[in-house]
């Protein structure tokens, strides 16, 4: 039961934000409940947003009672409600995803780090510009590269949306010793780590603002770009390392990466299908994405393009490689859990090539806890999963 209630605290604190605004008509939605005309319409609801249908007509009028209800304008309110049930007949489905160009990249390195824990390993911290933004990540890399060699590498998406956690670092440099290179972006908007650093008396904070949208998606992507550039990195492929937050961004990148992408490992990953995510909040169930007051300040149709755009489960079929998907076994039903299945559902009718293992004990944060025993169970699953799809490359004896 306390990992169950730590999973949820930390989904909380995970949940990224583009802004401290509140659509009218929204605002301490969770004090009320729906009355019978309000669920009567969510019930409907659900599945044509579920499946991509342009409900957008019908969002507004939910959105128009809501206000109403606000004002405590009751009955006004319910009239709009049954006409935004009535709006749900003869959908269309939303407009097709349109894609930007894949974001080049150049780094400049900031500051070679230190980890003392793994001396044959080198810490780059570097800088790029995306979307006109200046944005931080970290490059590890072996010390003692081998002559000539060209290492694959791991993208690795981290969970919240503080920055790097600075003791995962660790972790990363196992893996380079095993013959990868591994980078991970701070992500727009964040710290560059969890901990305060700083260069000359200033903290670095990536440019931009959190999105839990296209952003995030193109810091990695344009990442990759820059790292392919380096003269001990396999060019045009690496495998995705994620977790929460993270992993969400990071099965978005391997999609928009098609056959670059070679293997993804995915550690309870936030937002895979942000319709459930947005529908809970409708229904007042509980609350996993604070920042969706704030995401629902936009005009109703945009915010379905967006939605879909955002989820893996609608981009699903861009999936070529391999999938490992982990989740905590501690808070099952929770719409981590829910949303999963809901993947699973679109891989099976793909085709696609995945493996789902959830892990006894396991809260939501459970892969940053190395030496506990749901860590353990899952790092030697991912290790025999890397060692079948991306193996690392060896060191000469």
């Amino acid at each position: 039961m306390k990992q169950f209630f730590l999973a949820i605290l930390f989904s909380l604190l995970y949940i990224a934000y583009s802004g401290d605004t509140v659509r009218p008509g929204l605002e301490k939605i969770e004090q009320s409940m729906p009355d019978e005309e309000e669920l009567a319409f969510l019930e409907a609801f659900k599945q044509p947003f579920f499946d991509g249908k342009d409900v957008s007509e019908a969002l507004q009028c939910w959105f128009d009672g809501r206000l109403l209800s606000q004002q405590r304008l009751n009955r006004q309110a319910k009239v709009k409600w049954m006409e935004a049930k009535h709006k749900l007949k003869e959908l269309n489905p939303l407009p097709k995803t349109e894609w930007s160009p894949w974001p080049d990249a150049t780094f400049t390195t900031v500051k070679p780090l230190e980890l003392p824990s793994h001396p044959t390993v080198n810490i780059d911290l570097v800088e790029w510009k995306v979307d006109n933004l200046k944005e931080y990540g970290v490059v590890l890399s072996p010390k003692n590269p081998l002559k000539d060699a060209q290492y694959p590498l791991i993208l690795y998406c981290h969970g919240a949306a503080f920055g790097l956690p600075g003791d995962f670092l660790n972790f990363l440099a196992e893996l380079v010793e095993l013959g990868y290179v591994v980078i991970g972006p701070s992500m727009r908007g964040e710290s560059v780590f969890q901990f305060p650093f700083t260069i000359n008396g200033k903290e670095l904070k990536c440019e931009g603002e959190i999105e839990n949208l296209d952003g995030e998606v193109n810091d990695c992507l344009s990442m990759l770009s820059a790292a392919w550039k380096l003269p001990y990195v396999r060019p045009d492929e690496f495998a995705m390392l994620g977790h929460s937050f993270g992993a969400g961004v990071g099965l978005l990148a391997a999609a928009r990466g098609g056959k670059k992408a070679k293997a993804v490992i995915s550690y309870d990953a936030w937002l895979v299908n942000p319709q459930r995510y947005y529908w809970d909040r409708m229904r007042r169930a509980p609350r996993n994405w604070d920042s969706w007051e704030d995401y629902c300040n936009q005009p109703a149709l945009p915010q379905l393009i967006g939605l879909v755009k955002r989820s893996i489960i609608h981009n699903a079929e861009m999936i070529q490689c391999p999938l490992l998907l982990f989740i905590g076994g501690a808070y099952q039903g929770s719409v981590f859990h829910q949303s999963h299945d809901d993947l699973i559902l679109v891989l099976e009718k793909l085709h696609k090539e995945y493996k789902y293992e959830t892990i006894p004990q396991g809260g939501h944060n459970f892969v940053l806890y190395r030496e506990s025993l749901p860590a353990k169970l899952a790092w030697k699953s991912q290790m025999a999963f890397l060692n079948t799809h991306y193996p690392p490359l060896k060191s000469e004896k």
